[in-house]
């Protein structure tokens, strides 16, 4: 059959050829529309012998509503339908992944940390993207441009770019793949997307519109707290960043709050008139709403002479509570070390200052550790303003402690001798590994929506560590395993076993001078109200009765905790959710418990989200920026509030002038 077909093919292939080459030569009695003819026949000829395969019909798949457990929705956009749509990153998969297998893996490997999210977190999801889909759809294209416009303001603040960016960098560089994958006219489009002037302007309009969003979730009544935090910019001017955590919906929300220019010789009571303009004069805010204020513990803030916590515990009639940065304190307690051990300390920033402070020997350290293939070629300054600094700093000098050596000797640097000195590189080992577990500690007392259990287990872990060490150093067979950069270079060199028994005494002494230390800026009588309440903590652990009653609980609250802990179905949502998701999610059943539990984890425990701030406007306000104005530009890249595009975008391109 296909021997027949191909030589049936191939007498028609030959007859077309003729009548094209019988109309080449015949072209005086032969015209035009007899030669198509022919073709024509031939053609449709041929094509009567080709072999016709059915083609096997492949069912569209429909979806199914529960596959939005799997954060994906039916796609509403043009020539798109029956396709899966992704609620997170809005990235739209084929028809043929419309199987619950394949949306699940999408979930585990693109967003692995939204698996244990329940099925509310996607339907508020699903709302959104709908009405951005509406939203884009509904628009004109000099609406597009003028949304275009915002998006590139907000990219640019986002990232803590100079506003010239858009004109200079974004534009030019989205005209040219524009240009290149479409065309001119597509390209033209584009030019629509305003200067730097322009950018700067709709910075300014999205800020203020995510201000007042702000601000009306906070007028509406909400329980706050806030955390406040002042430093210096790079122009000398003193700045007040304020921090507001809050009740949204189902969680606890963090937004940053204001930032406050001020001068450098305000008092603490014109520090507290300045913070009151703005809270109560230009927010309306309520200060009785405010259940907790949190600060670095420094003079400015809480000395006798300043009193602007105690103000502010004032106007809110003492409803709220004050917490001292527990990363302030926690580098206030490591600053305690014996008079040798400091000696070591300050002999290692002399070596730093020495090399980090000439350009050139800066360079020519670098370029004998590039040559000697080291890990590290840099040094790093050492400052008091930095937590982190200690410990990384030691770090990078005992690596570098043999390259060091021989630059400083290179150099006739009376500083090379202490690297002769096997006792203090030995002691330098020590700080090394202590100021290395400090630094630990401090990072794990960072970050966001951690609450105030957290980081007293954290502490108190510390100081029982602490502990066990001073004894296992006290045993007729001390053990140096919990430093490992001392144990190996102990072990790798030859110490002298009365020197190692000199070394131990001062090691000894700094753990119990920091154990002390610990004690002072934590002590345990600061904790009693949380061991009180230990229940907000794990709630189902006090089933029984008698449990329950040791917790000096009033009988409506007893009878609350002894309900929600007999509950299988809250337990879930107990391990699933976060600690304040979970107390507000169940405010309806026990409102007692709910609002006693979340008065006590609303308050910020550090201030680290201010020193993010202070870090933001440092990069906003550089050197050639140090006139900006970067309040706006913070506020977009700090808020935690989404802009509203539908509302922004009924606003005028341009103000009136």
């Amino acid at each position: 059959m296909d021997h027949f077909v191909f030589k049936r093919k191939r007498i028609n292939e030959v007859k077309y050829a003729e009548a094209c080459s019988s109309s080449t030569v015949g072209s005086d009695s032969v015209n035009s529309d007899s030669i198509e003819k022919n073709i024509d026949s031939n053609l449709q000829t041929s094509t009567l012998f080709e072999p016709h395969f059915k083609k096997k019909k492949v069912s569209a798949r429909r979806y199914n509503e529960d596959y939005l457990k799997y954060g994906f929705i039916k796609c509403e956009k043009p020539f798109e339908k029956d396709r899966p749509q992704c609620v997170i990153c809005n990235n739209i998969l084929a028809n043929e992944s419309l199987k619950p297998s394949k949306l699940k893996r999408h979930l585990e490997t693109q967003h692995a940390e939204l698996i244990d999210k329940p099925l509310e977190y996607f339907q508020r999801k699903k709302k959104d993207v709908k009405l951005s889909t509406q939203f884009l759809s509904s628009t004109t294209v000099s609406e597009k441009a003028l949304l275009s416009s915002y998006l590139v303001a907000y990219r640019v603040a986002k990232e803590k770019m100079a506003h010239t960016a858009a004109e200079k960098i974004i534009l030019p560089a989205c005209l040219d793949m524009v240009r290149t994958i479409f065309d001119d006219k597509s390209a033209d489009k584009l030019k629509t997307i305003p200067s730097d002037n322009t950018i700067s302007l709709r910075i300014c309009t999205i800020a203020e519109h995510l201000e007042t969003m702000l601000i009306t979730r906070l007028q509406s009544g909400v329980d706050f707290a806030i955390q406040l935090d002042e430093s210096t910019d790079i122009g000398s001017c003193m700045t007040l960043l304020v921090y507001v955590r809050y009740v949204w919906q189902d969680d606890f929300m963090e937004d940053f709050l204001c930032c406050l220019n001020l001068t450098s010789h305000l008092s603490g009571l014109n520090i507290f008139t300045e913070l009151e303009k703005c809270i109560v004069g230009q927010y309306k805010l309520n200060w009785k709403n405010c259940k907790g204020i949190t600060s670095d513990g420094t003079a400015n803030i809480t000395g006798k002479h300043s009193r602007v916590v105690k103000k502010l515990l004032e106007v809110t009639n003492n409803g709220a509570v004050w917490n001292h940065c527990f990363i302030h304190r926690e580098a206030l307690a490591s600053r305690e070390i014996p008079q040798n051990l400091m000696e070591v300390l300050k002999n290692a920033v002399k070596v730093v200052n020495f090399i980090k402070g000439s350009s050139l020997n800066s360079r020519l350290l670098e370029i004998f550790c590039s040559e000697i293939g080291t890990n590290h070629a840099h040094l790093l300054y050492h400052t008091k303003v930095r937590w982190l600094s200690h410990g990384k700093i030691l770090s990078r000098v005992y690596e570098l402690r043999n390259e060091i050596h021989i630059f400083l000797i290179e150099k006739k640097s009376h500083l090379a001798s202490i690297f002769e000195d096997d006792i203090w590189v030995t002691k330098l080992a020590y700080l090394t590994d202590i100021f290395g577990i400090l630094n630990e500690l401090s990072l794990k007392l960072q970050g966001k929506s951690s609450d105030i259990f957290e980081h007293v287990e954290r502490i108190q872990g510390f100081r029982k560590t602490l502990l066990l060490w001073e004894a296992r150093l006290k045993s007729n067979h001390p053990s140096y395993y919990m430093f490992p950069r001392f144990l190996q270079h102990i072990e790798e060199n030859i110490i002298n076993e009365n020197i190692l028994k000199e070394i131990k005494l001062e090691i000894l002494l700094h753990l119990t001078s920091l154990s002390q230390t610990f004690n002072h800026f934590f002590p345990e009588e600061k904790f009693e109200t949380l061991r009180g309440n230990c229940w907000v903590k794990d709630p189902f652990a006090f089933r029984n009765p008698e449990s329950i009653v040791e917790l000096n609980l009033v009988p409506e609250e007893e009878n609350e905790l002894l309900q929600l802990s007999s509950s299988y179905t809250l337990k879930n949502d107990y391990e699933t959710l976060s600690l304040s998701a979970f107390w507000i999610k169940i405010k309806e059943d026990f409102p007692l418990l709910s609002r006693k539990s979340v008065l006590l984890l609303l308050p910020f425990t550090t201030t680290s989200l201010c020193e993010l701030g202070f870090s933001v406007l440092t990069k906003l306000k550089t050197k050639e920026r140090n006139g900006l104005n970067g309040t706006a530009d913070m506020r977009v890249a700090l808020s935690s509030c989404v802009p509203d595009w539908n509302e922004l975008i009924n606003r005028q391109a341009h103000p009136s002038h």
